[in-house]
């Protein structure tokens, strides 16, 4: 079973202690990667940034919708773990922005794509924790098979496409970070290449104004995303915030962190490899990697810079990619590590068990 745990702590955290759940497929949809150099040649994409963020390309999808990567990325790890669509018990979908249509649930159209009829008691839903929700998802799909021995297995995708004119991929969000589009997907299940060993999530909603600034509440959707002015925006409020916004999010980092390990019974030195958002390398070095004492190394950072950051994907592409390429061995652990803007950080700590027979 599952343990959940209440700390005391200044921040809201859910802790887990998975025991017999396992990742038991994993997989991934990634279009075709474009070079950067065409943006920053271009002008989309400034050159500074470039040299800081190191990255070699990102993932382009030109035709393929985030609903559409999604259900073949499921359906790939449905066939890897060699899992009916029946034995899945619940289907959670993860987005970071728009899905394709508007008022219209991506994660039934997953659910139809994969599940079909043989999903009938399998409810789909929906996850909104911007780039940590994959791995939110990932926590309330092991805490649902928890609930109940019956149940079977769980399936977590993502997927996202951050095309114009309604989000620009070099320049919408802050420095340091720019987008790939692409998808992912996990099936949670009672045997597997993977043991779960623990996830952590901490909370901090006093930053949920960093994503929005000053914007009103629109009746409708369709204006462009430009976080850079919400973040200028909410500066003021950021200033009388305790701790400050840096002080504050690595806060939630290496609380989040340290929980997750905590409840696997490790320590950062057992951990083999961690799989963070895919940032720039400046950000990476200095907002993840060093405040741990981390080498880029131990990360998956030579994956990410090219597909760049695949909204909420990131943790499950950068697994799979450890295990398809044989870059992790049985009993590895690997750190899963999740941030949301809202805010949120979720981890998972997981050991692997076995090299599956699709792996390189």
């Amino acid at each position: 079973m599952c343990d959940l745990s209440d700390g005391t702590t200044d921040l809201p955290e859910v802790r887990m202690r998975c025991d017999g759940l396992f990742l038991a497929g994993l997989a991934h949809r990634l279009p075709d990667a474009v070079d950067v150099d065409g943006a920053v040649a271009g002008g989309r994409y400034d050159p500074a940034d470039r040299r800081a963020d190191a990255y070699v390309s990102v993932t382009v999808a030109a035709a393929e919708a985030p609903p559409e990567m999604a259900a073949a990325a499921a359906r790939s790890a449905l066939g890897r773990a060699r899992a009916r669509p029946s034995d899945v018990a619940l289907l959670l979908h993860a987005s970071a922005w728009f899905q394709g249509v508007d008022y219209w649930p991506a994660a039934s159209y997953v659910h139809r794509e994969v599940l079909g009829d043989a999903g009938r008691h399998a409810p789909a839903l929906d996850v909104q924790q911007m780039c940590a929700g994959a791995m939110g998802a990932l926590e309330l799909a092991a805490s649902y098979l928890a609930a109940d021995a019956s149940r079977a297995s769980a399936l977590v995708t993502t997927a996202d496409r951050f095309a114009d004119p309604g989000f620009d991929r070099w320049r919408g969000d802050v420095r340091g970070i720019v987008y790939g589009d692409g998808a992912a997907a996990a099936l949670i299940g009672r045997t597997g290449f993977a043991r779960l060993l623990s996830v952590a999530t901490v909370a901090d909603t006093a930053l949920e104004g960093m994503y929005r600034g000053d914007e009103p509440f629109a009746p409708a959707p369709g204006r462009t995303v430009d976080v850079r002015s919400r973040r200028d925006a909410f500066a003021p409020v950021a200033k009388r915030l305790a701790g400050g916004v840096a002080g504050r999010t690595a806060s939630g980092l290496s609380e989040a962190v340290g929980r997750a390990l905590d409840e696997a019974g490790l320590k950062l030195g057992d951990v083999a490899r961690f799989v963070f958002p895919n940032v720039g390398l400046h950000v990476l070095r200095t907002r993840y990697a060093e405040p741990l004492g981390l080498d880029v190394e131990r990360t998956t950072w030579d994956w990410g810079r090219r597909t760049g950051h695949v909204g909420a994907a990131d943790q499950l592409t950068g697994l799979t990619h450890l295990v398809e390429t044989g870059e992790v061995a049985p009993g590895d652990r690997v750190l899963l590590v999740g941030i949301g803007a809202g805010f949120a950080w979720t981890c998972a700590a997981a050991e692997i068990t076995e090299i599956p027979d699709w792996a390189a």
